[in-house]
């Protein structure tokens, strides 16, 4: 069980790999975004999950990466926009 536990903590992907950016290069940053609008997406149910229905858009990475224009990918962020009958949820991709 000590192995187990411990063993879980030195994992490690080649996507997390850090690269350097210097404070110089970050007008060279570029910034991809998708959103998609949702009804009632404000809330979820318990045992049944999410609650919303996509009325347009696509949130997805791939698109994002798609509008940004985006070679090599440095960040990616998510944000949800929830009202009680609306919710607009973005993924934001930072990259060159």
């Amino acid at each position: 069980m000590f192995f187990l536990a411990f063993s879980c903590q030195n994992y490690t992907t080649e996507f997390n790999s850090q690269e350097k950016i210097t404070v110089s290069s970050l007008s060279d940053i570029k910034k991809g975004e998708a959103c998609s609008k949702n009804l009632f997406g404000g809330f979820t149910i318990p045992y049944i999950g999410e609650t919303a229905i996509k009325l347009s858009g696509d949130q997805s990475v791939i698109t994002a990466i798609q509008n940004g224009n985006i070679q090599n990918i440095y960040a990616i962020d998510k944000y949800n926009k929830n009202y009680f009958f609306y919710s607009k949820r973005c993924t934001i991709v930072y990259g060159k």
